[in-house]
């Protein structure tokens, strides 16, 4: 009779980073998204193509607790700031809010992103209780008409009820509302992406909305659209060289998976896995090294050699509540 297996060796864990090497990390609970809005690559997940060409055809699926125990666990070693979100709507995950209330401990900086569509009372309830550091809800728009065209697919109210195709705006502005009237609420963006689906007068109807409504730590963030390495088009895109080595960006996926690149949703720059090696093993490995000489706009990698844009950042806008600001100001 063979003896059984013997168990493979844990995986190194990183060293403890300085303060000024830490890197940004993206940890993808889930890159299954409810909305299929026209300027992501969610909107193609099913084509044969995308429009400017770099595949999406990532399988999608759920982070396992195990992945995301050894993600934060190496994060707590090397990262200065973690978002739980990369590609698809974290709050799908079946364990979102245990996940989210494990983080109450740490060492790093938590960010959450949201399209807000399947938030809850108890959503919110779970990001005060891990004191998250900021909260980012993307709407992109205020008016029923314009969101129903820029952000499609389905919403559930407050108490989680599916709400209709004529309700779906009312139903997240009343979340957002709810949200930042609570006293206890924390410091929040508003993002609104500016892309050719919501033009016209909606930014301006956005900022009269939502200025009011603002706390002294909340923002609303008007956003530049981009292509994502090249997968989606839009008229308003603009020129940008490469910046995520400089940024020190790590994301990791589902499966563990790891890539340098935030516009890299298909993982064509994978590191490796950080079941298998250490964040700094595959950060300052090989492959990486390797990839900073080959990666940057118009290179000849996936998705480098379809990217015009990278972070560009340069028109990004941003809109506090004129009330704090004139007490900031001793008005």
């Amino acid at each position: 009779m063979d003896a059984p297996a013997a168990p493979l060796p844990a995986p190194a864990r990183s060293p403890e980073y300085p303060a000024e090497r830490r890197l940004r990390v993206s940890v993808e609970l889930t890159n299954i998204c409810n909305f299929t809005c026209p300027f992501c690559p969610q909107a193609f997940k099913h084509a044969d193509s995308t429009p400017l060409g770099a595949p999406y055809d990532r399988r999608q699926g759920l982070m396992s607790r195990a992945t995301f125990e050894r993600a934060i666990d190496e994060c707590n070693r090397v990262a200065e700031t973690v978002e739980l979100g990369f590609f698809g709507e974290q709050t799908l995950h079946r364990d979102y809010l245990e996940f989210v209330r494990s983080l109450r401990e740490r060492n790093f900086r938590l960010e959450l992103s949201t399209n807000v569509s399947f938030v809850t009372r108890e959503t919110m309830q779970a990001w005060i209780d891990a004191r998250v550091d900021l909260v980012r809800l993307s709407l992109d728009a205020v008016t029923p008409e314009v969101f129903n065209r820029a952000r499609p697919g389905k919403v559930r109210d407050l108490a989680g009820r599916l709400a209709p195709e004529r309700e779906r705006m009312k139903a997240i502005n009343d979340k957002v509302r709810y949200w930042l009237a609570l006293p206890e609420h924390l410091p929040t963006r508003l993002v609104f992406v500016k892309s050719s689906h919501n033009q016209g007068d909606e930014r301006e109807r956005f900022l009269a909305h939502w200025t009011p409504c603002l706390g002294p730590d909340d923002r609303i963030l008007m956003k530049q659209v981009l292509t994502y390495g090249g997968k989606t088009a839009d008229p308003l895109v603009l020129a940008h060289r490469c910046n995520v080595w400089e940024l020190r960006y790590l994301m990791i996926d589902w499966r563990g998976v790891v890539s340098p690149c935030n516009l890299d949703t298909n993982m064509d720059l994978a590191l490796g896995n950080v079941n298998q090696h250490s964040i700094h093993e595959l950060y300052n490995g090989a492959v990486a090294n390797d990839l900073r000489k080959r990666t940057g706009c118009l290179k000849d990698l996936t998705p480098c050699r379809t990217c015009v844009d990278g972070n560009n950042w340069s028109r990004n806008e941003t809109f506090a509540n004129p009330l704090y600001e004139a007490a900031r100001a001793g008005v």
